[in-house]
């Protein structure tokens, strides 16, 4: 596959709305999106955030996702590694590693006391058990040792259980008494996440042995309200500086302490931390600074040396033909995913230089002439054992990445700006057609990343045509490749531009890469601007735009500005007219399907509109909104009072309560709120008839009779 035509060519032949080709009223959604739909189903919106999310932060600044191995771990304060009991297959009993005298001494030196310090610390001593729950690369497992260590007794150890360790299995046998124990619990658990029944059988255990446990919980993992007793979040990294000096205080010599302000009042040292390095790469640095005690090194040298070396690792992987480079690219691009994809990338890779090289016959493939441990260890990648989602559900498999933390973008880099990149282009325009949906979404994430280096070029040869494609798969990947462009301040107007010119295009691809690109690249960092942007695409006859359009509100709804997408809504209603009123509502309803608030275990069994309407009248649970909470509720119950009464979307709307009442027969908590928004949508007779059929039809049912319909029904024959 050659890299999509010129788009000068592609203008010539624009469609126009009145085109036979762009869709009418016989066309469906589904046959003129030409996208996967099941990957835009509103119960997947959340985790398409997520994984999103996760993949443009692989690339953010410094480097890749930090990688656990499967049989050494990173020391807790950084760089020292030790050798876990994990010789072969795993022992019955977990492994653990216990902590040195010197390495508590390390830890209680440079160690930053967060805000949320004392309440975790009362956490912990009242159940003996503490899930700590924070964004990766915020020093979690730092912070869970250091809180084990301050509650441990003076004659007990902490110890650090194998990463990974199914809670479940533990067993009293496990927990040596007078001890505190550390667990990171490994990748997003959602096929058997941490429960409250878990936890609480932990905590009985632990109590009688005089023991702790402290678990830490990644932010995208699944949060079960009955968890909540035992979860403290970490809302943020600890501060940068002081960190960065408690580490340099603990490494310098006693006599040379005080160089340590002078440190980290140096220019270069400065600029530095204002690129927000983790935890981990603070400790690293320390340690190179730490060598300006003697005044043998300057501080720009070792500056130098942390972003050199990686780059130096880089240009010798490329370099050297005897390496399976392409398969270093496949990691550099696509870790994190199971070795499997990783090798048939690799080969679909090497098939694409095959090829332009002008080679006749297949490309030779070597059968067992070198181990995969051997090849993987040749470009410094690891595997470990992770969770891979599907959409038939989630299963563990061997997934792999770089041990070093920042060679996957150095490699990218130098890829790019020493090679010539057209393969690279070929490759990741043709996996963006790939059959599963992660390597798609990665494959356009990685086309942003290279934006980054040329953003001219990227946007004319693959954005462009991308834009102008019949294929969804390609308009979806151009709308996620903007996701890494609109993060960076070099280029960040430059593809806000040239998000506004598609949706301003008399083409109807590129509105709809355009609602896309609104709602999934634009919406996260410029709310304001995304919103604005889907609104003025929602006054359309074209029904793969209008689709497009729906999708793109609920991403945006899911990305974080939930208050202000329905605020947005509120005020679009009162100008409407059809279709654009239709349309409006039809994405509203959409929304109203989505379920959970981002950051809030509370809200886990709540349909999020509601949730939003339920709390919009508490001071203390009030949305953070710009225009607070009182304006939101009167939005949703305006939209729901005009989703009922228009023809386009009273069905719908109809079923969309329907589920509302499913869901709080099976889950009371949000019964209530549900009730007073039932009280509300009846203004006059017409309204009192159609939901008071509509309930009886519900609490009657021969086969699942609603007691929250019953319940409304009793409500409306007050109001008789």
């Amino acid at each position: 596959m050659s890299p999509p035509e010129s788009p000068d060519l592609a203008d010539a032949t624009d469609l126009k709305d009145d085109d036979p080709a762009s869709g009418g009223p016989g066309v469906t959604g589904d046959q003129v999106s030409g996208a996967d739909e099941e990957e835009f189903e509103p119960g997947e919106m959340h985790r398409l955030r997520s994984d999103l999310d996760n993949d443009v932060g692989r690339f953010d600044g410094a480097g890749s996702m930090t990688f656990r191995r499967r049989v050494r771990a990173e020391s807790i304060v950084g760089g020292d590694q030790f050798i876990l009991n994990m010789a072969g297959r795993p022992a019955r009993r977990p492994s653990w590693y216990r902590l040195t005298d010197a390495e508590l001494m390390e830890m209680e030196q440079v160690y930053v006391r967060p805000s949320c310090a004392q309440e975790a610390e009362g956490t912990l001593r009242r159940h003996r058990v503490l899930v700590l729950r924070g964004p990766r690369h915020s020093g979690l497992r730092f912070l869970a040792t250091a809180v084990a260590v301050t509650l441990a007794p003076p004659d007990g150890q902490c110890r650090l259980l194998h990463p990974g360790t199914d809670p479940d299995a533990l067993v009293a046998q496990d927990l040596a008494a007078g001890c505190a124990y550390v667990l990171e619990t490994g990748p997003a658990r959602t096929d058997r996440p941490l429960s409250g029944f878990t936890l609480s059988k932990l905590s009985q255990i632990l109590t009688d042995r005089d023991a702790f446990l402290v678990l830490t919980v990644d932010d995208d993992s699944p949060a079960p309200t009955d968890t909540a007793v035992w979860t403290v979040s970490v809302d943020a990294r600890p501060d940068g500086a002081r960190l960065l000096g408690s580490h340099l205080r603990h490494r310098l010599p006693a006599q040379r302490r005080s160089h340590a302000e002078t440190l980290l009042g140096h220019e270069e040292v400065t600029r530095w931390l204002a690129t927000s390095p983790t935890p981990k790469e603070i400790a690293r640095t320390a340690r190179e600074l730490a060598r300006t005690a003697d005044g043998s090194v300057t501080v720009a040298e070792c500056m130098a040396q942390v972003a050199v070396r990686l780059k130096q690792d880089a240009a010798d992987l490329l370099k050297n033909p005897e390496l399976p480079r392409e398969l270093a690219l496949a990691v550099a691009f696509f870790g994190g995913f199971p070795y499997a994809t990783v090798t048939r990338l690799e080969n679909r890779l090497a098939d694409v230089v095959h090829e332009a090289m002008a080679h006749d016959g297949a490309r030779p493939r070597p059968f067992l002439a070198v181990t995969r441990r051997q090849r993987l260890e040749a470009v410094r990648a690891v595997t470990a054992t992770g969770t891979v989602h599907t959409r038939y559900g989630s299963s563990p498999a061997e997934v792999v990445d770089f041990s070093a933390r920042g060679l996957a973008p150095a490699l990218i880099d130098a890829m790019w700006l020493d090679y010539d990149g057209f393969e690279l282009l070929r490759w990741l325009s043709d996996l963006v057609h790939d059959p599963d949906a992660a390597v798609r979404r990665r494959a356009a994430v990685c086309v942003g990343r290279l934006s980054l280096l040329s953003f001219v070029e990227i946007a004319e040869e693959v954005l462009q045509p991308w834009s102008l494609s019949p294929d969804g798969r390609d308009r979806v990947a151009a709308a996620i490749a903007l996701s890494v462009a609109v993060r960076d301040p070099a280029v960040a107007g430059h593809a806000l531009g040239l998000v506004e010119s598609w949706g301003a295009a008399p083409n109807r691809y590129r509105r709809m890469t355009a609602a896309l690109a609104w709602g999934l690249a634009v919406s996260p960092v410029e709310p304001v601007v995304g919103i604005q942007g889907l609104g003025e695409l929602l006054d359309t006859k074209d029904v793969g735009v209008a689709w497009s359009t729906r999708v793109g509100l609920s991403a945006a709804f899911t990305s974080g500005p939930s208050t202000l997408v329905l605020e947005a809504m509120g005020t679009w209603l009162d100008g409407a007219d059809d279709p654009s009123r239709g349309q409006l509502l039809a994405a509203f309803l959409r929304v109203c399907r989505l379920h959970g608030a981002d950051g809030r275990p509370d809200a886990v069994n709540w349909p999020t509109v509601l949730w939003l309407f339920g709390r919009s009248g508490s001071d203390h649970d009030r949305p953070q909104g710009p225009s607070g909470g009182a304006e939101v509720e009167d939005d949703v119950v305006d939209l729901w009072r005009s989703a009922l009464a228009h023809h386009a979307t009273a069905r719908d709307a109809l079923d969309v309560l329907e589920s509302w009442i499913r869901q709080a027969d099976r889950n009371g908590e949000c019964r209530e709120a549900l009730l007073d928004l039932i009280d509300e949508l009846i203004v006059n007779d017409s309204d009192f008839r159609r939901l008071d059929h509509y309930l009886q039809r519900l609490a009657q049912g021969p086969s699942t009779p609603s007691y929250t319909a019953q319940l409304a029904l009793e409500e409306l024959d007050a109001l008789r």
